[in-house]
């Protein structure tokens, strides 16, 4: 399990040459995560505190650090049982609450099996003694590896004032410098979001299979959920799908962020199925527009102008090409075909990954920048392409896909057409349950 297997660390390690970067240290889970591949339920508690971390040297002699809680060794034999997910040159550990001292003891009453050896085997991968807490076991690290006097980056400043009094350095901020580093992806990256790409469209087929007059909006996104929950996806919260809901008895609003709806589904009405969630670590986020029952001829001209207008956006997106370039080219294009209120299009193009928005600009980059400054498209970037028109003449039209830019042209990683979605009027027979329980292979 060596650093020399990870070709995100080595393109981290390039970047921090690059930097003046003697290691950075990282307790953000998303880039222990990126760094390592370390990931564990702890994680999702959502603590202000890190419960991890990583150490990675620009000298690329000097090993890959993952630093943990002692009572988790196990789980690096288990992130690891079918493939080298977690890399590491060497773990440090750290008590967590009493989890590490309690796990201390053996219980003779216990054959540990298969997992307890392995994790055993892990032993000789440990470094030092297992500190009181995640700064110590970090200050640690740094002392043992001639850190002193370095220029050292941070995920996390409070990491660095903890770790001064022991190991004195020249503190840099590393947020924005991670951001660059992650907007572009390794050939692994790419070939594990192919992967999603394909979940994403089944997840996208099995939510216009639920889509019928009489549907209850509520029984769908908790469908749609569970869907998502059985083939390994986690959602974003209680409901997989983005938009839709009531606010006023007997209304629908398409465009309201989730909520709960309190009338069945009707003829006419549009639904943006926006699905979103996290499968291996990496986003899910597709978005089409459906509409129960035939459309209006107005919107269904409405709806192809858009998709023409979106597909002029994606030939654009190749490297050098920055993409607050994007915006004009939707928002012009509706204008010459006539759309009403063409200012009511929102066009962001935004990095994708390990979080739904990989924006490569400085903190804080999810304003106006974001869009109005934009970033410049290099090849690896995945980059989610939404077009989001909020017009109120015939209604809204949302479209969204994910592209790998390349040298030519940018490669879908969604492959589910573009064209509106028509529901019928009537539930199709047994149109919902037995999907359920389908696993995707």
């Amino acid at each position: 399990m060596t650093a020399t297997s990870n070709p995100r660390a080595e393109r981290l390690r390039a970047m921090m040459a690059a930097e003046g970067l003697d290691a950075v240290v990282l307790s953000h889970p998303h880039d222990v995560r990126y760094a390592t591949g370390y990931h564990s339920v702890l994680e999702r508690w959502g603590q202000m505190e890190p419960l991890a971390a990583a150490i990675v040297h620009a000298d690329s002699e000097r090993p890959l650090t993952l630093v943990i809680p002692e009572a988790n060794l196990g789980l690096l034999a288990v992130l690891n049982i079918n493939d080298e997910v977690c890399s590491f040159g060497e773990v440090r550990t750290f008590d967590m609450l009493n989890f590490c001292e309690v796990s201390r003891y053996l219980d003779p009453d216990r054959n540990g099996g298969q997992l307890a050896a392995d994790a055993a085997n892990l032993i000789g991968t440990v470094a030092g003694a297992c500190q009181p807490d995640v700064a110590s076991a970090i200050a640690q690290a740094l002392a043992d590896h001639g850190l002193a006097g370095k220029t050292i980056g941070f995920d996390e400043p409070r990491l660095s004032e903890r770790t001064r009094s022991r190991v004195d350095h020249v503190y840099r901020d590393a947020l924005d410098f991670m951001m660059r580093v992650r907007v572009v992806k390794t050939q692994g990256e790419l070939e594990r979001y192919r992967k999603v790409g394909k979940l994403a469209d089944r997840i996208m087929a099995h939510a216009r299979s639920l889509l019928h007059e009489g549907a209850d909006w509520n029984d769908v996104q908790a469908r749609v959920c569970d869907f998502m929950v059985r083939n390994k996806v986690i959602p974003i919260d209680e409901g997989g799908v983005l938009f839709g809901g009531s606010y006023e008895k007997d209304d629908f609003i398409p465009d309201l962020f989730r909520t709960q709806g309190n009338r069945p589904l009707r003829g006419g009405d549009i639904v943006i199925l926006e699905t979103q969630g996290i499968h291996d670590g990496l986003w899910v986020d597709i978005n089409r527009t459906a509409v129960i029952g035939p459309p209006s001829a107005a919107y269904r001209h409405q709806h192809d102008i858009l998709r023409d207008a979106f597909n002029k956006m994606v030939d654009h997106l190749r490297p050098g090409i920055s993409t607050a370039s994007l915006p004009a080219i939707g928002g012009e294009y509706l204008a010459a075909h006539g759309v009403a209120t063409p200012e009511k299009l929102l066009v962001v193009a935004h990095g994708i990954g390990l979080m739904p928005l990989e924006i490569p600009l400085p903190f804080p980059s999810t304003g106006l920048a974001g869009v109005k400054q934009g970033f410049v498209l290099e090849e690896g970037m995945l980059i989610s392409l939404d077009s989001l028109y909020f017009g109120a003449r015939v209604g809204p039209c949302h479209m969204e896909n994910v592209y790998a830019i390349t040298a030519h042209a940018p490669e879908p990683m969604y492959l589910t057409p573009l064209e509106l979605i028509e529901a019928p009027l009537a539930a199709a027979p047994n149109a919902a349950s037995p999907a359920l329980s389908k696993r995707i292979a």
